[in-house]
């Protein structure tokens, strides 16, 4: 195989003739003072300068494995659905001044309806084919072929001229650093700073090898938030905002961690290793982290002073004196004969196709069913795999870079209101209709200041929230002042979109509500990443609030008709802390996953001016959630999910601490809060005929809740039902009926977010 790739290389060097120029990076043009911490940073920044500024075009040609592997998800408060993924492995044969000739060993995609496209003859394996041009010598190495100066959103290069009056330098630690075959040389770190924050400025850390000044290493970030609406774009030639839905404007991009690496070929070329890119895009309230990772193995390397005949003869080995009398009419002829030898090597029919992209030309089986099956493919990004960064490097770049501190943010101010905001409409038995506007600044050193207010139409009683949050790529911390409506359970949902829609328009409000007033402190993760913990501190009175609103359109003419009465919940000055822990095993979508989700806390409270010691309770729930496959494989066949929660409470809690069941999220067939008390168990199980796009699911929920002191299994609510899920279970449609107790009742519940 190796001897077949090579000669198919050089034919392709040979035949193929007209690829442009690598494009030259703009300069950045004035300096300033204060740009370096010491002189080993100028002296080592001065020498990558020269190395990055002089074009190598010491390699004449290469080829080399390139495996590509990446992923999209769509992020929802359960957990992460992967809405595309893709694996491709090539054979790459790149010649200076020559179009690159791409031979595809395996590829491999699925997003919603691919797998029906292709089945009906709709779609070619190669017509999705996820792949950039290969890596060209002498080009930038920091950037590789993602946003530069010269791309559609620039970004300020560090190394180029005037790159000292945006950034700031400083020497770190020498790193020795093993080449694949066992040879080890020295590399210095130099942290790169962005003066400002700023979405066209970089932050990170570069190694550089300092007698060459070469780029072997490079860890960084965007120091700001690409803000994509400030773009035009070739939908009408208009701006994003005013073409889309504004449930899908603002639109921005974090590009949150970039690693590359090369390694030197038999300490003659520097050639690219390995990439690893995270990335997360936001279009209004949907929200996708962004995966991709590039693997290279180098395969054969000439040099430009060792480019002659006598070389070529030898890559071509016994096929030489052939070619000496072979012409080529046309590049398509050129490659047709490529793809017959190395057919004749390989055993596999190979044919060249009519795809052109960038400059690539590529060649491909003739059974494109062999693609998806190649065992050159790497597995999906999800799985480590030799070859790719491993989750702990990774995590120990995300801490480097959060150890370098960015410069102050430019200060702004964004003012949001009503529809303008996907988050400040709601509607409830409380409020009725409620007007939000919220004004978020920027502050230095990463902090930043967020007021946000509610006023409702039918209680007319305005809220108020002062938010001080400083977030990192490791955590975030957010100090918080507070009057305002809260549901029983924060975490359902209660006061957003989808609530506010069920009570407007069915009359279905599933919170239970009160009043907070007061201050807290809460650690969570990252502004970036899933929710997957939180702990928190706090001090407040809460109060009871009743309906004030009566109307729902389905009751429109129903003059008789209400809400069910609200919660009374206890006058209560509490102070206390919560921890919430929501682990999660298993990211593919076709394997078995587990997800559990874990509630502490621990309050004093007492009535105001009621005089007494304060009363100390404390509380714990669990869920755990397992979804199994049962048949089949990959998108289709037979899987079942299993569920099971409880939680109690030690101690005399106040009234709007109390657990709630009935409703979708805990028992179908009853109505929300059919059931409560300071304690509760319940479970369910779901079994689901999955296809390509839906699922067809029988279920069955069983649940309790009351004083612990008082459980009987006859006290237990049973529901069933059928249901049908789209796109992994991320919008569920179920019809249901509660089989004991006087409150069950057939229910139609559309949702987002189930486990099947």
């Amino acid at each position: 195989m190796r001897h077949a790739a090579r000669l198919a290389g050089a034919v392709a060097w040979v035949a193929l003739a007209g690829a442009s120029a690598a494009p030259q990076l703009e300069a950045q043009v004035a300096t300033s003072g204060g740009a370096y911490a010491g002189e080993t940073a100028r002296e080592l920044h001065a020498a990558a300068q020269r190395s990055w500024q002089e074009l190598d075009e010491s390699v004449a040609r290469y080829s080399a494995l390139i495996r590509q592997r990446g992923a999209v998800r769509l992020r929802v408060p359960l957990r992460d659905r992967v809405i595309y993924r893709n694996e491709t492995a090539v054979r790459a044969f790149w010649q200076r001044g020559q179009d690159a000739v791409t031979q595809v060993l395996g590829a491999r995609s699925y997003y919603p309806g691919r797998e029906t496209a292709v089945r009906e003859g709709d779609l070619d394996w190669l017509d999705d084919l996820n792949l950039e041009e290969p890596f060209e010598p002498g080009s930038d190495h920091l950037f590789f072929g993602m946003m530069g100066p010269t791309s559609e959103y620039p970004v300020a290069h560090p190394l180029a001229p005037g790159a000292d009056s945006l950034y700031r330098f400083a020497s770190g630690d020498t790193l020795t650093l093993s080449l694949p075959g066992g040879e080890r040389f020295r590399a210095i770190r130099l942290d790169v700073s962005a003066r400002r924050a700023d979405q066209s400025r970089i932050s990170g850390a570069l190694w550089i090898e300092p007698e060459s000044g070469a780029l072997v290493r490079a860890v960084y970030r965007l120091s700001g938030t690409l803000e994509l609406d400030r773009f035009e774009i070739e939908w009408g030639e208009t701006r994003p905002g005013r073409v889309v839905p504004w449930l899908l404007s603002p639109a921005t991009f974090d590009l949150s961690t970039v690693a590359v690496e090369y390694s030197l070929w038999e300490r003659r070329a520097w050639l690219p290793r390995r990439m690893s890119i995270d990335a997360h895009l936001r279009a209004g309230i949907l929200n996708f982290p962004v995966s991709m990772e590039t693997s290279y193995e180098i395969e054969s390397v000439t040099l430009k002073d060792e480019e002659s005949a006598a070389q070529v003869a030898a890559d071509l080995g016994a096929y030489a004196s052939a070619l000496e009398h072979v012409h080529f009419e046309s590049r398509e002829e050129a490659l047709s004969f490529i793809a017959r030898i190395l057919g004749e090597g390989e055993g596999v029919a190979y044919e060249s196709t009519s795809s052109r992209r960038d400059g690539i030309r590529l060649i491909a089986p003739v059974e494109r069913e062999l693609l998806a099956e190649s065992p050159a493919l790497p597995p999906p990004i999800w799985q480590e795999t030799p070859g790719f960064l491993s989750e702990d490097e990774l995590e120990r770049f995300r801490r480097m870079l959060n150890a370098i501190t960015v410069g102050a943010e430019v200060a702004t101010a964004a003012v949001t209101w009503g529809w303008r905001g996907h988050d400040l409409l709601r509607y409830n038995r409380v409020e009725g209709p409620a007007v939000g506007v919220r004004a978020e600044f920027a502050l230095p050193r990463g902090f930043r200041a967020r007021a946000s207010g509610f006023l409702g139409i039918a209680d007319f009683r305005p809220k108020a929230r002062l938010d001080l949050v400083r977030s990192s790529l490791l955590r975030s911390v957010q100090l918080s002042a507070f009057h305002e409506l809260r549901s029983t359970d924060s975490r359902a949902g209660h006061l957003g979109l989808g609530n506010s829609l069920n009570a407007l328009l069915w009359g279905r409000d599933g919170g239970q509500y009160y009043r907070a007033t007061g201050a807290s402190l809460a650690w969570r993760p990252p502004r970036l990443a899933r929710a997957s913990y939180s702990l928190s501190v706090y001090a407040e009175r809460q109060s009871a609030v009743a309906n004030a609103a009566s109307f729902s359109v389905l009751h429109a003419f129903d003059s008789d008709w209400d809400f069910p009465a609200n919660l009374v919940a206890d006058t209560a000055d509490e102070w206390g802390a919560e921890l919430w822990l929501a682990p999660l095993w298993g990211d593919d979508p076709s394997g078995a996953r587990l997800d559990a989700e874990l509630l502490g806390r621990a309050a004093l409270w007492r009535t105001p001016g009621g005089g007494g010691d304060p009363v100390f309770y404390q509380q714990a729930s669990a869920r755990i959630t397992a979804v199994l496959p049962v048949a089949g494989d990959s998108w289709r066949g037979w899987s079942m999910a299993l569920e099971g929660a409880v939680g109690t409470t030690l101690g005399d809690a106040p009234a709007q601490r109390s657990w709630f069941l009935g409703g979708r999220r805990t028992l179908r067939g009853y109505p929300p809060s059919v059931r409560e008390g300071l304690s509760y168990l319940r479970g369910r199980i779901e079994v689901a005929r999955t296809y390509e796009l839906a699922s067809l699911i029988v279920f069955g929920d069983a649940g309790w809740a009351g004083d612990v002191n008082a459980f009987e299994v006859d006290g237990l609510l049973y529901g069933a039902g059928v249901g049908a899920s789209f796109l992994d279970g991320l919008f569920r449609l179920d019809l249901s009926r509660g089989l004991t107790g006087s409150e069950g009742q057939f229910r139609v519940e559309a949702y987002l977010d189930a486990p099947l």
